[in-house]
């Protein structure tokens, strides 16, 4: 049975069987910060600078053997990518949470092509996942606030030409990835929520460890990669990235309710009053008009 977090953490999936200490997790998970310790396991939560320049649209740029991007993938995305590649090039740093699949496609032919290393500093998502994860030579994050999120590739939008198919199967291919699996656990998870939800739909996958193994990926290929661990972890993250992700069959990073209970905020100084509402004439007053 398909479940989802509400807005407050808790699973709405009656049976579930939560212990409070669960519960307990999964609400600190919905609360955003990032207590030391950490004994939830939430991770290191990014900062809204990070945030908004993450869904901006990126730009490669390049530090010695190192090419960053923090954005999202733009059409013109594996131009630029080429242009700053060079020579002497390792490493590929990325905050990514979406973008042009076609040119992250193209960009993970190269970094297959050229044996570079995946360096994951938060989010991952998109092409990001999809093309760039399985190709890297190597792949591990900067901290324990990184993760995957994959959106249904190229060849299942429906919209992918012959060559863009025939590529993206032999960068899978390439990279030792068997994609029946990759496709069969990504349509698992994000299917449409039996019986209909309030909730809206997860727009990618974000894997466990666990996940990642079940791909095929081996514990040395993943071991320096932290993932978020647990449900609590995952909804912490996805909030924090504005995301609604699917995560072991659960939507994770569903946005906050208004609270029903909370203060109006008052009007600024010097605006309108809001109209009241003419009194409706009784029934008298109606036979005299």
């Amino acid at each position: 049975m398909r479940r989802f977090l509400t807005s407050r953490g808790v699973p709405a999936c009656a049976g579930l069987g939560l212990t409070a200490v669960a519960a307990a997790a999964l609400l600190a998970g919905c609360s955003g910060t990032s207590a030391k310790p950490d004994p939830y396991k939430i991770g290191a939560l990014p900062t809204a600078d990070s945030v908004t320049k993450g869904h901006a649209a990126g730009h490669w740029t390049r530090d010695g053997g190192t090419l960053a991007l923090v954005g999202t993938v733009t059409p013109d995305s594996a131009a630029q990518f080429a242009s700053a590649l060079g020579s002497g090039a390792n490493t590929v740093r990325v905050t990514v949470t979406g973008g042009d699949l076609a040119q992250g496609l193209a960009i993970g032919q190269t970094i297959h092509d050229r044996k570079l290393s995946l360096l994951i500093d938060g989010a991952c998502a998109g092409p990001c996942a999809d093309y760039w994860f399985p190709a890297a030579a190597s792949r591990r994050g900067t901290g324990s606030g990184s993760w995957l999120g994959y959106v249904p590739d190229l060849s299942e939008t429906g919209t992918a030409t012959a060559q863009q198919q025939s590529a993206e199967a032999k960068l899978y291919t390439d990279s030792g990835l068997d994609a029946a699996k990759f496709h069969a656990a990504m349509d698992a998870q994000l299917r449409e929520v039996p019986g209909g939800s309030a909730a809206p739909g997860a727009t990618m996958w974000m894997p466990s460890q666990s996940d990642l193994k079940a791909l095929g990926y081996s514990t040395q290929t993943v071991k320096d990669l932290w993932l978020p661990p647990n449900l609590a972890s995952a909804n912490a993250q996805a909030r924090a990235w504005q995301q609604v992700v699917a995560y072991q069959n659960t939507l994770v990073g569903l946005p906050p309710v208004p609270d029903k209970n909370a203060p109006a905020v008052p009007a600024p100084p010097g605006a309108p009053a809001a109209p009241k509402a003419s009194p409706s004439p009784s029934p008298s007053a109606s036979k005299k008009a």
